[in-house]
C-alpha cells in the first residue's frame, strides 16, 4: 500500500523513525512531498524542484511530525572529500622493540644499539685529498678512498668536503658510518659504495647537514661486474639512524643512478633523509624496505624521483613510523614480484600500521602505492594524489586489509589509451575494511573509486567521489561508478558515495548496520540486488 504524505509549510521537520530507536530528520521546506511504500519499505522524499531521494530501509516503523525516537540519525548528504592539514600532526607511530637476545628472526643485527665499536677511524675530505686517521689498510687517488678490512667493530667516523671523491669500502664484517659534516661528490660513480654483504650502520650525526651527489655518467668499475647502482649503493643491508636526538640531516642527489640502493634491504629508524632528485629511483632495494622509530626520535624522508619513490623488489614494505613524502615520476610505492617459479618465502606485501605518508605521482599508469601481494592497513595516515591518466591511488594484486588509519585520495588522471582508467582503489581481490577512514575523490572521465572481486565493509567511514562523465571512447563506455564490485556487504559503518554513473555496481548489495548514502548523477544509484535486514540506504537516483 503507498502512502502519501504532504508536508506543512510551517513544520520545521518531519521524521522517519526507525524500530532500531533511530529516526532522520527531514526539513519540510525542501519537501514537496513523501510517499512511504509500506509492502516495500521505500520512502521518497520529492524536493519543490522535482528531485527524488530514495530511502531504502526495512526497517521504518512510522513518519512523525516531531522527534519521538532517541538518536537523531545526521547524514552529511553532499559528500565532499579534502586533505586534513592535522594529520600531519595526528599519525600513530609503533615504536620499536630493541632485541637483547640474537635469533634466527628478531632482527637483532639491525640495531646499532646492539653494535659496540672497538676501533675508530676518522676520514676527512679536502678537495684533492682524503686524510685517514686510525689502523686500517686504505688506498686512496686524490680524494677518492678505498678501504678493505678485515676485522670488524670498525666505526668510521667521516667529515669533509670534495666535489672530485669518494669512498669505497670493502669489509669482511658489518661496521658503522656516522655522517658527520660531510659534502661529497663523486663525477664519475657513488659517493658511498660498500662492496660487502654485511650491515652496514649510517648514523647522522646530530646537528650535521651532509650532502652526496653522484655523477650523471659512471666510469667503469674497478672490479668487472662490481655493482655501482645508486649516490649510496651497498650490497648488504643499510641500517639508518641519527645519532642521538635525529636532528641530523643526509640530503642524496641522484644524476646517474638510485638515490640509495641496496641489492639487500633497507631499515631507516631516524633521522633526516632527503632525496633531493634521483635520476632513476629515490631508495631501491632486491628485498624489503622497513621505517620505524626509535624510543627518542621517528625518521623524515623526502623523495624527488624520477621513477619510483621506494622500489621494493623481492621483500615487502613495512611502514611504522615517520613522516614521508614522495614526489614521483613513478609509483610512490611500489613492491613488485613476479617470477614464473615464485619463492614461497617472500612476502611482496605493504604495511601501514603507522606513519604519515603522502605522495604526488605523475607519470601515466603510476600508482601511488602499487604492490603484487597484499596491502595491510593497522594504522598511519596516507594522503595522496594520482595525476598521470590509468593511474591508482592503491593498486593491489592481491587482497586489501583495512583495520584502522586513514587514507585519503586523489586520482586526476582519466583514461589511458581506452583501456585503462584512473581511478580510486584496485584490487584484484576481496577489500576488506574492519575500521578506517577512507575518503577517494576521482576528477577523471570513466574512473572507479573502488573495483574489486568483492568487498566487505566492518565498520568504519568512507567517502567516495566518482563525479565526471563517462568516458566514450573506440572500445565502448567506461563508467564513472564509485564501487564497482561483485558482493557489496555492510556490516557496520557510515558510507557515503556520489558518481556520475552507478554508485554501485554489483551482484548484491546487503547491508546489516550502518548507513549507506548514494547519489548519481545520471542513473540508477544501485546497480545491484539489495538485501536489508537493518541500518538506512538513502539514495539518489540520476534523471
Amino acid at each position: 500500500m503507498a502512502m502519501t504524505v504532504a508536508t506543512a509549510l510551517h513544520a520545521q521537520t518531519i521524521n522517519v523513525n526507525n524500530n532500531d530507536g533511530t529516526y532522520l530528520p527531514l526539513e519540510t521546506r525542501y519537501t514537496a512531498g513523501i510517499e512511504f511504500n509500506e509492502n516495500t519499505k521505500v520512502v521518497t522524499l520529492t524536493t519543490y524542484t522535482g528531485e527524488k531521494h530514495h530511502f531504502h530501509t526495512g526497517k521504518v516503523e512510522s513518519i512523525s511530525p516531531k522527534a519521538d525516537k532517541t538518536t537523531e540519525l545526521k547524514y552529511n548528504l553532499e559528500p565532499t572529500v579534502i586533505f586534513d592539514d592535522n594529520d600531519r600532526n595526528l599519525f600513530n607511530e609503533v615504536i620499536e622493540t630493541i632485541p637483547t637476545t640474537e635469533t634466527d628472526d628478531n632482527d637483532y643485527g639491525d640495531f646499532v644499539d646492539n653494535y659496540k665499536v672497538a676501533t675508530v677511524v676518522e676520514i676527512v675530505f679536502s678537495d684533492n685529498d682524503v686524510k685517514v686517521t686510525g689502523d686500517i689498510p686504505y688506498k686512496k687517488n686524490g680524494a677518492h678512498l678505498t678501504i678493505e678490512s678485515t676485522v670488524g667493530k670498525i666505526g668510521y667516523i667521516v667529515s669533509g668536503k670534495s666535489a672530485n671523491g669518494s669512498l669505497k669500502i670493502y669489509s669482511e664484517k658489518k661496521f658503522q658510518i656516522m655522517l658527520s659534516g660531510l659534502e661529497l661528490t663523486n663525477p664519475v660513480g657513488p659517493a658511498i659504495n660498500i662492496q660487502t654483504g654485511k650491515t652496514v650502520y649510517f648514523t647522522i650525526d646530530d646537528n650535521t647537514t651532509n650532502s652526496l651527489c653522484d655523477g650523471a655518467t659512471y666510469n667503469a668499475p674497478a672490479v668487472a661486474d662490481e655493482d655501482q647502482k645508486g649516490t649510496i649503493f651497498s650490497e648488504g643491508q643499510i641500517i639508518f639512524n641519527g645519532y642521538e636526538d635525529g636532528s641530523g640531516i643526509l640530503n642524496v642527489t641522484s644524476h646517474g643512478g638510485h638515490g640509495i640502493c641496496s641489492d639487500d634491504y633497507i631499515r631507516i629508524r631516524s633521522g633526516n633523509i632527503n632525496i633531493l632528485s634521483a635520476a632513476k629511483d629515490g631508495f631501491h632495494t632486491n628485498d624489503r624496505f622497513v621505517v620505524g622509530r626509535t624510543a627518542t626520535a621517528s625518521p623524515r624522508i623526502s623523495v624527488n624521483s624520477t621513477a619510483d619513490g621506494i622500489d621494493c623488489g623481492k621483500g615487502e614494505v613495512i611502514i611504522e613510523a615517520g613522516i614521508l613524502e614522495l614526489n614521483t615520476g613513478g609509483e610512490a610505492i611500489k613492491v613488485e614480484y613476479e617470477e614464473e617459479n615464485p619463492d614461497p618465502l617472500v612476502i611482496p606485501n605493504a604495511t601501514i600500521d603507522g606513519g604519515f605518508i603522502k605522495f604526488t605521482t605523475n607519470g601515466k599508469k603510476s600508482s601511488g602505492i602499487k604492490t603484487t601481494g597484499e596491502y595491510i592497513q593497522n594504522g598511519g595516515i596516507v594522503q595522496g594524489i594520482v595525476k598521470g591518466d590509468g593511474s591508482k591511488i592503491l593498486n593491489c594484486d592481491s587482497n586489501i586489509t583495512f583495520k584502522g588509519g586513514r587514507l585519503t585520495g586523489f586520482a586526476e588522471g582519466t583514461v589511458l589509451n581506452d583501456t585503462t582508467s584512473a581511478g580510486g582503489i584496485k584490487c584484484e581481490g576481496n577489500i576488506n575494511i574492519q575500521d578506517c577512514t577512507i575518503a577517494i575523490a576521482c576528477s577523471g572521465k570513466g574512473a572507479k573509486g573502488i573495483n574489486s572481486k568483492n568487498t566487505t565493509i566492518k565498520s568504519g567511514d568512507i567517502t567516495i567521489l566518482t563525479t565526471a562523465e563517462n568516458f566514450k571512447g573506440n572500445e565502448g563506455t567506461r563508467k564513472s561508478i564509485a564501487v564497482d564490485t561483485g558482493n557489496f556487504s555492510i556490516t557496520n559503518g557510515n558510507i557515503r558515495l556520489k558518481a556520475y554513473d552507478n554508485t554501485i555496481s554489483a551482484t548484491k548489495t546487503s547491508i546489516f548496520k550502518g548507513t549507506l548514502h548514494a547519489i548519481s548523477e545520471s542513473d540508477i544509484a544501485i546497480d545491484a540486488t539489495i538485501s536489508q535486514t537493518g541500518g538506512w540506504i538513502m539514495t539518489k537516483d540520476g534523471k
